[in-house]
């Protein structure tokens, strides 16, 4: 798997955590009235879990995103300079 596959996949699973949390949470404040606070402080316990990984999943995914430029794709930028200059050496020489 590349890093561009491992970066997609974990900021989709961030956005799934979220839109987790944000569903938690609303339940949480719906049941609160008709069943009580251990019920809402349960769904809410579970935002919180479910916050607490999206923030862990996205300190991982900071450490894999890919480098490079706008494509993040090294391989592609490389290409392109070499079908520009012919070379994929980058800097001058001293």
């Amino acid at each position: 798997m590349t890093r561009t596959a491992w970066h997609r996949l974990l900021v989709t699973l961030v956005v799934a955590l979220l839109a987790l949390t944000a569903a938690l949470w609303v339940t949480s404040v719906v049941l609160a009235p008709a069943d009580g606070r251990n019920t809402a402080g349960l769904f809410v316990g579970w935002a919180m879990f479910a916050l607490v990984g999206a923030i862990v999943v996205g300190i991982v995914d900071f450490f894999v995103r890919p480098l490079g430029g706008r494509s993040g794709d090294a391989d592609v930028m490389a290409e392109a300079e070499e079908a520009r200059t012919g070379s994929t050496r980058t800097q001058q020489r001293r």
